[in-house]
């Protein structure tokens, strides 16, 4: 009987010891993330480490320690942590962004793109696969794959339009990359709109929009010093050029287009049918010249840039073409025209994983059951991945 009694006390004495063990892990954890969301993150790794010794099966424990130690510098650390959230919980993404991370930051870009590509596959929430996608473009940014780069950021747009990092990565990206100045002055502007204050890139992107503005300014008081402009005769002459145009005269069409320009140098519709008479005659070089200054004075008519690549690309002038869609790109994103013209172009210059990006992005534009979606995705998926 005394056996039977002491035994139970034993017993007993043994749950409450780990109830009491259990109590004092939760108790150091919830101490760590206050620690952690305060920015405290010695006292934070501390309650964390300490949190470790009586709660081993918490994967969120392990995450935030290691989140605790990256932010700290501390990278070893940091990736015993998220190797431990990830034994506990093998589909835990976040954990495999952050050793992505790691693998970015310590300049390991194939293994930082393969973390970020399975954490993108177990990602729910359009931010979250927005985060996912800048990091993507990060890790092709850092092996100068700007194609790969521009695409994935704007697939991170697609999903969240609010998203004030790949906003601001766009644009250093147009900035640098593809010397699109207009474009990334717009992109570094709706990233000061959007981002939090404090936000560490926040004076470098107001510095880069006033450095762009004072640009921009002073090359258009450049192009505008000296310009003559003589509308009436422009319009008279244009009016004349469309008639001529309307009767097939193209020759006859084209000289009356030219002379209107000439009239007054920002007569559009003058550079425009010039181009198209151009076209219609297989002049495609000048055809090429005359949509590009089409879309100059008219920045944001898609179809100028489109025709002036389409020309180019008939020329076998690819790298041209790109230029001319870069642009066309950079102002409207989502048009499955430039995407499906562009995978054209770098089929044609062999860079087949270009090619099959953009063609993957043209396919994520169709609109459901598209007929020509079967032959076109096959093509696609014939092609490379890297």
């Amino acid at each position: 009987m005394i056996r039977t009694q002491t035994l139970l006390i034993l017993t007993l004495a043994g749950l409450l010891a780990g109830g009491c063990g259990s109590d004092s892990g939760q108790s150091a954890m919830k101490q760590g993330l206050a620690a952690f969301n305060e920015k405290n993150y010695p006292a934070a790794i501390a309650q964390f480490t300490r949190a470790t010794k009586r709660l081993t099966d918490s994967a969120p424990l392990y995450y935030h320690l290691g989140l605790a130690h990256l932010y700290q510098g501390d990278m070893e650390p940091a990736l015993a942590a998220f190797n431990a959230a990830l034994e506990l919980a093998p589909g835990h993404s976040e954990a495999t962004a952050c050793l992505g991370q790691i693998a970015y930051l310590q300049n390991d870009q194939p293994k930082a793109q393969a973390c970020f590509e399975k954490a993108l596959a177990t990602a729910s929430g359009d931010e979250a696969k927005a985060r996912l996608l800048t990091s993507l473009a990060l890790t092709e940014m850092a092996r100068n794959r700007n194609d790969l780069a521009r695409l994935y950021l704007l697939r991170a747009q697609w999903h969240n339009r609010l998203y004030a990092p790949a906003l601001y990565n766009l644009a250093s990206l147009y900035r640098d990359k593809f010397n699109l100045r207009e474009e990334a002055l717009d992109q570094f502007e709706l990233y000061v709109r959007l981002a939090p204050k404090g936000d560490r890139h926040l004076e470098k992107a107001e510095n880069n929009i006033k450095r762009l503005r004072l640009n921009l300014a002073r090359t258009q008081a450049e192009e505008a010093e000296g310009l003559r402009r003589d509308p009436a005769t422009a319009a008279r002459l244009l009016q004349e050029g469309a008639r001529l145009h309307a009767a097939k005269q193209y020759p006859k069409a084209s000289k009356a287009f030219r002379d209107a320009l000439a009239a007054d140098p920002l007569t559009f519709s003058a550079a425009y049918g010039l181009a198209m008479t151009y076209k219609i005659q297989g002049q495609r070089a000048e055809a090429v010249e005359a949509f590009r200054r089409a879309a100059v004075i008219n920045p944001n008519h898609q179809d100028s840039y489109h025709q002036a690549a389409e020309q180019a690309f008939q020329l076998k002038r690819y790298a041209e073409a790109a230029k001319l869609l870069d642009r066309a790109i950079a102002r409207s994103p989502f048009n499955p025209a430039s995407a499906a013209l562009m995978a054209r172009i770098r089929y044609a210059e062999t860079r087949l994983p270009e090619a099959r990006a953009y063609g993957e992005f043209y396919l994520s534009l169709l609109r459901p059951g598209d007929k020509t979606r079967p032959a076109y995705e096959k093509w696609v998926r014939a092609l490379p991945v890297k």
